[in-house]
C-alpha cells in the first residue's frame, strides 16, 4: 500500500495560489520533543503505525456476530435489495419503502458483497471501518501539512479511539462514510486557501460525495465553515481562484443528478421522505415531524463530551495551556475552531439532536486537542500539576479497568451462577446471555486474559513513572485498542447473537415455507433481512389475514380476545432488549377460524410506503394504537440467497 508523504502535492489544474508551501504555523517550540516521539511520528512510522491501529480497532471480528441493532438491519435490507434486483437509483428497502437516505453507503457495500459472493454482516460494515481507518490516515496527513508530525500523529490517535468515531466506525451506518467524504472536504479547503495545493475538484467531488451520502448537509456544513473563515480572516478574494462554477457543475452533476434520476422513479413519496421529512422537517420541527430523538438545545454539548471519551479527560490539560500560554493563533488554528464551533452550533438548533451528527467534527475536534497537547509536550510548565494527576488518575482507571475485566472472567469461569446473578443485579437478564459469554470467552480465553493484563500493564506504568503527557496519550490509545478487540471479539458477539433476530427468523421461514405471511402492524429490519423475503405489513382491523403472521408480543397481547383466539403462538423469539423483555411471535390462523388463510387481496394493496417508516426506528415495538392503521401490501419472494 503506498501513501504519498505529502498528500496535497497531486496538481489538478492551474490556479492563481502559488503551488509553493506556505509556511507551516507556527508551533510552541517545534523540536522541543522527545527524540523518540518525533521520530515515531515521521511519516515512515507513522502511517504504518496508525494503520496497525486501525486494523485492530476497526477490522478485528467485523463480521462474527449477527446484525442486531436498530439502524443495521435498516441499510443492510437496502444493499439486498440493491444486490438482488431491487433497482440501483432507488431501490425499496425491505421491499416496501423507499430509504432514509442517499444511497453511497449502500453502492459501497453492495459492490462489496458481489466481489464477497453474498450480502452478509461483513460486506455491509465493510465501508465503515474501511472509511475510519482512511479517515484516520488522513487526519494525520492533513495535519501534518497544516502544523507538524507530532501535532498530526496525536491528532489521527485521538480521532481513531474516541468512543462516537469507534462506534460509527464497526456499524453498517451511513455516518462514517459522511464523516469522510466532510473530512476531505473540510481539509481540502484550508489547503486551498493557504497555498497548499493546486488542486480545486477534489474539495468538490468530496462535497458531493457527502451529499449523495446523507443529502444537502454534505454541502452546507463546509460551504458554512468557510464562508465564516473568510469573513473571519477577510479573504474574500479567495473566492474568485477556487474555481465555484467548475465546483458547482461537479456536485450539480455527481449529486443533482442521483436526486433528479430518484425524483423521476420515486415521485411524491420521494420528495416527501428525502427532501421534507429528512432534511426541512428534521431540522424545523413542527406539527408533522413525528421522528425520535427530540432533546433540549444543551444536549449535543453533552453527547460531544460523552462521544469524545476518553480523551474528555485531557480537555482540563488544554484549558489550562490555552490560558496561561496562549498561542498566537493563525489563519489555520482559527479555521479548526471555526470547523469545531460552527458545526457544534449548527448542530445545536434542529429540534432532532443525535450525538453521531457531531462525528464530522471530530477531526477539528482532535486536531484542536492535539495542538495543546503538542503545546504541553514542548512547553510543560503551565499545565505539569494537571499532567500529573490526571496521568496518576489515567493509571487508576485502567488498573480498575483492566482488574475488573480479570476479575469478570474469573468469576464467569469459576463460579457462572454467582456471575448470572451479577448479571441480573444490573438489570441484565436476557437468559441466553450468560451462557454465550461464557462460549465466546472459551473460544479465545488467550486473548480475553492477554487483554486486560495489558491494561492493568499500562496502568502501572501511567503510575510509577514520570508523568508526561506524550506517555499518557500513546498509553489511553493503546488502552482503548486493547479494550476494544476484547469487547469485539466477546462482549459484543455474545451480546449479538442474545438479540438478534436471526435464529428465529431462519427457525420461521422454514416453518412458512411458501405460506402466505405478514407483519403485524411493524416492518422488522431483522427479519426482513434474514429472512430474505419482502413480507406484508397487515392492520390488526384488517378482515382479511394471512396463514402466519410475525408480531411483537406487545402488540398481539393487544388484540381482543376474540381476535387472539384465531391465532396459535408457533414459536417465541429470543428477547430483543438485554432486560429480558421484547419478544416476537410468529403466529397461525387455527384450523377453522372466521379468517380463513389466503393470500392478500388486491383490494387491501395500497402504496403508503411512508406510514411505516416511524414505526421500524427501534427494537421496541410500536404501541398497539400507532400499528392500527397499517394496510396489508403485497408479498413477494425476495429468496435469493445472501
Amino acid at each position: 500500500m503506498k501513501v504519498p508523504e505529502e498528500i496535497s502535492r497531486a496538481d489538478s489544474g492551474p490556479a492563481p495560489i502559488p503551488a509553493c508551501e506556505a509556511p507551516r504555523e507556527p508551533a510552541a517550540a517545534p523540536d522541543d520533543a522527545p527524540n523518540w516521539l518525533r521520530h515515531i511520528a515521521e511519516p515512515r512510522y507513522a502511517w504504518p503505525i496508525l494503520l496497525i491501529f486501525g486494523v485492530a480497532l476497526y477490522l478485528v471480528n467485523l463480521g462474527g456476530y449477527p446484525l442486531y441493532t436498530k439502524g443495521e438491519p435498516r441499510e443492510a435490507v437496502t444493499v439486498f435489495d440493491i444486490v438482488h434486483g431491487g433497482g440501483v437509483i432507488l431501490p425499496q428497502r425491505a421491499g416496501v419503502e423507499i430509504p432514509s437516505k442517499p444511497l453511497l453507503m449502500h453502492w459501497m457495500a453492495a459492490l462489496v458483497s458481489l466481489v464477497a459472493g453474498g450480502v452478509n454482516e461483513f460486506a455491509v460494515r465493510l465501508p465503515s471501518a474501511g472509511l475510519a481507518i482512511a479517515g484516520v490516515i488522513l487526519c494525520y496527513f492533513y495535519v501534518r501539512r497544516l502544523f507538524d508530525n507530532v501535532t498530526a500523529l496525536i491528532a489521527a490517535l485521538i480521532l481513531a479511539t474516541t468512543f462516537q468515531y469507534l462506534q460509527a466506525g464497526t456499524g453498517a451506518r451511513v455516518d462514517m462514510t459522511l464523516t469522510f467524504f466532510m473530512e476531505v472536504a473540510f481539509f481540502e479547503f484550508i489547503l486551498m486557501a493557504e497555498g497548499l495545493t493546486r488542486r480545486r475538484m477534489l474539495l468538490y467531488v468530496a462535497i458531493a460525495l457527502a451529499v449523495l451520502t446523507k443529502g444537502p448537509i454534505g454541502l452546507i456544513l463546509p460551504g458554512l465553515v468557510a464562508l465564516i473563515w473568510i469573513a473571519v480572516e477577510k479573504r474574500w478574494d479567495l473566492l474568485r481562484t477556487m474555481g465555484l462554477v467548475r465546483g458547482a457543475i461537479v456536485v450539480l452533476v455527481l449529486a443533482g443528478g442521483w436526486y433528479l434520476a430518484a425524483l423521476i422513479e420515486g415521485g411524491p413519496d420521494f420528495f416527501r421522505k428525502q427532501v421534507l421529512a429528512e432534511n426541512l422537517l428534521r431540522f424545523a420541527g413542527g406539527a408533522d415531524f413525528h421522528e425520535g430523538h427530540i432533546h433540549p438545545f444543551y444536549y449535543m454539548e453533552l453527547a460531544l463530551l460523552a462521544g469524545f471519551i476518553p480523551w474528555t479527560i485531557l480537555l482540563p490539560i488544554v484549558g489550562v495551556q490555552a490560558v496561561r500560554a496562549p498561542r498566537a493563533l493563525g489563519p489555520r488554528a482559527k479555521y479548526i475552531i471555526v470547523w469545531f464551533a460552527a458545526v457544534l452550533i449548527f448542530y445545536n438548533l434542529p429540534q432532532s439532536k443525535r450525538g453521531v451528527y457531531l462525528l464530522c467534527m471530530y477531526p477539528a475536534f482532535a486536531t484542536l486537542v492535539a495542538i495543546y497537547v503538542r503545546q504541553a509536550v514542548a512547553r510543560p510548565e503551565p499545565a505539569r500539576a494537571w499532567v500529573h494527576w490526571i496521568a496518576r488518575l489515567s493509571g487508576l482507571a485502567m488498573v480498575s479497568l483492566g482488574g475488573a475485566g480479570l476479575i469478570a472472567l474469573a468469576i464467569l469461569v469459576a463460579r457462572p451462577p454467582e456471575f448470572a446473578g451479577l448479571l441480573q443485579a444490573a438489570g441484565i437478564r436476557a437468559p441466553a446471555f450468560p451462557r454465550l459469554l461464557t462460549s465466546a470467552v472459551a473460544e479465545d480465553w488467550v486473548l480475553d486474559l492477554a487483554m486486560p493484563l495489558g491494561v492493568v500493564a499500562l496502568g502501572v506504568f501511567m503510575i510509577f513513572t514520570r508523568p508526561r503527557i506524550e506517555r499518557m496519550v500513546l498509553a489511553i490509545a493503546a488502552t482503548m485498542v486493547f479494550t476494544t478487540v476484547a469487547v469485539n471479539v466477546v462482549v459484543i458477539p455474545a451480546i449479538a447473537n442474545t438479540l438478534s433476530l436471526r435464529d428465529f427468523t431462519d427457525h420461521a421461514m422454514k416453518i412458512v415455507a411458501d405460506s402466505p405471511v405478514g407483519y403485524l402492524g411493524a416492518l422488522n429490519y431483522d427479519v426482513a433481512f434474514y429472512s430474505r423475503r419482502t413480507i406484508p405489513i397487515v392492520a390488526q382491523r384488517n378482515p382479511q389475514m394471512p396463514e402466519y403472521l410475525i408480531a411483537w408480543r406487545t402488540l398481539f397481547n393487544a388484540l381482543p380476545a376474540s381476535r387472539q383466539s384465531r391465532f396459535d403462538i408457533v414459536i417465541t423469539s429470543n428477547p430483543t432488549s438485554l432486560d429480558g423483555t421484547d419478544e416476537m411471535l410468529l403466529l397461525r390462523q387455527r384450523a377453522g377460524s372466521p379468517d380463513p388463510p389466503s393470500k392478500p387481496s388486491d383490494d387491501y394493496i395500497q402504496a403508503g410506503i411512508s406510514t411505516t417508516c416511524s414505526l421500524c426506528e427501534s427494537h421496541r415495538p410500536p404501541s398497539p394504537a400507532a400499528a392500527a392503521p397499517l394496510p396489508i401490501r403485497r408479498a413477494s419472494s425476495r429468496r435469493n440467497s445472501a
